[in-house]
C-alpha cells in the first residue's frame, strides 16, 4: 500500500435558498434524507461529481445537483468560493479544461440527448461542438489543446444495444474520427501527457469492467486492472508514468495506482462505507481529487456525493 493517507474534504459555503437551506459544498458534508448505507443520517440528497483540476491547480470544475438538476460548478481553491457556471433545465456533467485554463468542454442534456459543448472558464458563449443525434460524452482535451477525445454510440447498430466507442473531434465540432471499433464498450477516456497513448474504463461483453491503456489509434496495449469485477474511472499523472484508477477488488470501490506498464500496483483509499470513484490528478502530481458516494435503498435518486482531496506521496 501506499502508506497512509489522509484524504480532506472540500469545503465551500454555498446558499440554496431554493432548497430552503444552507449547505456546504465542493465536497458538501451534506444531510440527506433516509439513511445511507454506513448509517449516517441525511438531510439532503446532493450529488457533487466528476471533479476536474484547472491546469494552474488553483481551481477545481465539477458538476452538482445542489439547485436541483446537474449544473457546472467552480470553486475556488485557495479563496473556498464557488461559482456557479450553467444553469439549464436539463443535466451538465463531467467538465474538463482546456490546457490554457480559457476553455471547459461538458456534456449536456440540453437538446434532449448527450451533447459535447465547450464554454468559456467563466460559464460564457456555450456551444454545442458534436451536434448529432447520437449520444456523446466524457469530453478530454489533447494535451496540445487541438483536439478533443469523447465517447459516443452514433455507429451502434439500430434497434440493437448501444454500443459506446471513442472518438476524436477538433475543438470546434469538425473532422470526428473514430478510434476504437470493438465489441466491448469504452468510456471514460483520457490522453497521456505527452498525447501519444489513452487509458479508458472498457466494458467487456461479460459485464466485467477493465482499465486499459491505447495507443492514439486506438490499438490497445495493456490491460492495467486485469481483476474479474469493477474497475473504472481512470486518469493518468502529470508525468504519464502512472495511473489512478477505482477498483472493487479489495471491497469497496477504492482507489489505487498503478504504473502505466501494469506494474507496482498500490492501493490509495480504503474506504468500507463508500465509493471512491471519478479521481482526477494535480497538475504539480501531489494532490487527487475525487468523488466519495454513499448510497441508498430507495429509487429513483438514490445516492449523494462529496468531494475529496488526498495527498500523493
Amino acid at each position: 500500500m501506499i502508506g497512509s493517507v489522509t484524504a480532506r474534504k472540500l469545503h465551500v459555503l454555498r446558499s440554496a435558498s431554493s432548497l430552503g437551506f444552507t449547505l456546504w459544498a465542493a465536497g458538501l458534508a451534506v444531510p440527506v434524507t433516509g439513511q445511507a448505507q454506513d448509517g449516517a443520517s441525511l438531510v439532503t440528497r446532493i450529488t457533487n461529481a466528476y471533479p476536474a483540476y484547472s491546469p494552474d491547480g488553483q481551481r477545481i470544475a465539477y458538476m452538482s445537483n445542489a439547485d436541483g438538476d446537474f449544473d457546472i460548478d467552480v470553486v475556488d481553491l485557495a479563496r473556498g468560493e464557488r461559482h456557479q457556471l450553467t444553469e439549464t433545465p436539463n443535466r451538465d456533467g463531467t467538465p474538463a479544461w482546456s490546457p490554457n485554463g480559457r476553455k471547459i468542454a461538458f456534456q449536456s442534456f440540453r437538446d434532449g440527448h448527450s451533447q459535447i459543448y465547450v464554454m468559456d472558464a467563466d460559464g460564457g458563449n456555450p456551444r454545442n461542438l458534436s451536434s448529432s443525434k447520437s449520444h456523446d460524452e466524457h469530453p478530454f482535451w489533447s494535451p496540445d489543446g487541438s483536439q478533443i477525445l469523447f465517447v459516443s454510440d452514433r455507429h451502434s447498430p439500430e434497434g440493437s444495444e448501444p454500443t459506446f466507442d471513442l472518438y476524436v473531434m477538433e475543438t470546434d465540432g469538425s473532422s470526428v474520427r473514430r478510434i476504437t471499433s470493438t465489441p466491448e464498450t469504452e468510456t471514460y477516456a483520457s490522453w497521456s501527457p505527452n498525447g501519444n497513448r489513452i487509458v479508458c474504463r472498457r466494458i467487456e461483453s461479460d459485464g466485467n469492467w477493465e482499465v486499459v491503456v491505447l495507443d492514439a489509434d486506438g490499438n490497445t496495449l495493456a490491460n492495467l486492472s486485469n481483476h474479474p469485477g469493477f474497475d473504472g474511472w481512470p486518469f493518468w499523472s502529470p508525468g504519464g508514468s502512472r495511473v489512478v484508477f477505482t477498483s472493487e477488488r479489495a471491497g469497496s470501490a477504492d482507489l489505487w495506482i498503478v504504473n502505466a506498464d501494469g506494474t507496482n500496483l498500490e492501493q490509495l483509499t480504503t474506504d468500507p462505507n463508500a465509493d471512491e470513484r471519478q479521481p482526477w490528478w494535480s497538475p504539480d502530481g501531489r494532490r487527487i481529487v475525487y468523488s466519495r458516494y454513499i448510497w441508498f435503498p430507495d429509487e429513483p435518486f438514490y445516492e449523494a456525493s462529496e468531494l475529496f482531496e488526498v495527498e500523493v506521496r
